[in-house]
Order: C-alpha cells, then structure tokens, then sequence
C-alpha cells in the first residue's frame, strides 16, 4: 500500500474521531440552538490543513535545532492568531470552536507529514518500518493533533474575549514544553524503551491540555452563552 494512504489515514482517522465525539454535544441533532456553523467550521479546518502542510514543511527544515524549534513553537501559536484574529471572528463566541477547527486540521496534516516523512526517510535509506516503528509515529502523530487543536481552542478563546494575545502566549507556554519533550524524543539517542516512554509523554501532554482546553475553556464560554441567553442577551453584545 502506498505509504502516503496509510500516512492519511493514521493521522486523519483520530482526527475526524475526534471532531465527532468533541463538536457532538454541540451541534445538530444534539441541540436545536448550534454554538457554531458548520459551514464556518470546516472552512477553518480546511485552512488549517493548508497551514499545517506549511507548518510541516517548514519543521523538517528546523527538526535538528532545538533552537529553532523553541522559535517554531511559538511561531505556531501565532499563525493560529493571524487567521483567526479577523473581525468576523472577534468577540464572537463562537470562534473557540473554529479555533479548535484550525487546530484539528493543522493537526491532522503536521502528523501525517511526521509518519510520511519518517517512513520515506526509512526507504531511502534502505530499511523499512515494523509494527512497532508505526505505532510509535502514530503515538507521535495523535500527540501532535491534540496538541495543535488545544492551541487552537485557547487562542479561539482569546479572539472571543477580544484578548487575543494574553490567551496566546498562554498557549505558546504549553506549546514550549510539548515541542521541547517532542524534540527530546526524536534529537537524543536512546533504546527503543526510551523512545515509546518519551513519546507517550508526549501524548500525555497533549491530552491533558485538550481536556482542560475542552473542559475549562470550551466549557465556560458555552456557559457564559447559556447564561446570557436566558437574559436575552448575546454574547457579543
């Protein structure tokens, strides 16, 4: 099978999961009232993998500077901001859930780069991959999509608040330390034990700021919207 399938689906499967089990709640047919658009939605998911493709790219260049990673991380972070920072999106409550459609997007494509790169890389060099090689990338790759749709929800969140950049360099202090184990997983030599425990380090990162991101962030807003509702107000009024 072509290694660019089985990349795909890798790294799409977990992410569309994902988006089905996080956006349920909060959407058609769960409620009558969105908190979203659809539409809006998977414009801004389809822009993510646009810019994860860049994002992508632009780290198989830098992946050996640690340096250059830690200027990455925080990089990332503000491309999240500059396509979300518009003034359809400002003080719109609904900009946390198209912050988390960027980031899932950009997610996807960041971790099926990884897994294509490092399974290309492999074949030139005249190896191959076993079982185990691909559920290390996959680990990796999850990390990754976790970690960028949680970016995505706190700087949504701050777009919302109109205070996009206290929010960001929140996000840019998470996204440093994942970048930083991330890199110690792929730059430091090591058994294969070290490996998988340092990458599920990783994902252990990225899946507890999703949590909090989900629960905390995505969770007060939808509150605050309920709650203002019931007084007949918006909340960007």
């Amino acid at each position: 099978m072509d290694m660019f399938y089985v990349a795909a689906a890798l790294a799409f499967a977990p992410a569309l999961l994902l988006m089905y089990l996080l956006l349920r709640p909060y959407t058609y047919p769960a409620t009558e009232h969105p908190y979203f658009s659809d539409p809006s939605f998977f414009m801004l998911f389809a822009v993510g993998l646009v810019g994860g493709t860049i994002m992508f790219l632009v780290y198989s260049y830098i992946a050996n500077s640690v340096i250059a990673v830690i200027v990455y991380s925080l990089i990332q972070v503000m491309v999240i901001v500059a396509c979300l920072n518009l003034k359809r999106y400002r003080g719109k409550s609904d900009s946390i859930f198209y912050g988390f459609g960027f980031g899932l997007g950009a997610g996807a494509t960041t971790g099926m780069g990884l897994i294509y790169w490092f399974a290309t890389s492999a074949s030139r060099l005249g190896g191959s991959l076993e079982i185990l090689d691909y559920v290390f990338l996959f680990v990796l790759s999850l990390a990754m999509t976790l970690q960028f749709s949680s970016i995505g929800i706190t700087v949504g969140d701050g777009i919302a608040r109109h205070n996009p950049m206290q929010f960001a360099v929140q996000a840019m202090i998470y996204n440093f330390v994942f970048w930083m184990v991330f890199s110690v997983t792929l730059l430091n030599s090591g058994s294969s034990l070290y490996f998988y425990g340092v990458s599920v380090m990783c994902l252990a990162i990225s899946v507890m700021y999703l949590l909090y991101a989900y629960k905390k962030e995505i969770g007060t807003m939808v509150a605050e919207v309920n709650r203002m509702a019931k007084k007949g107000k918006k909340f960007d009024e």
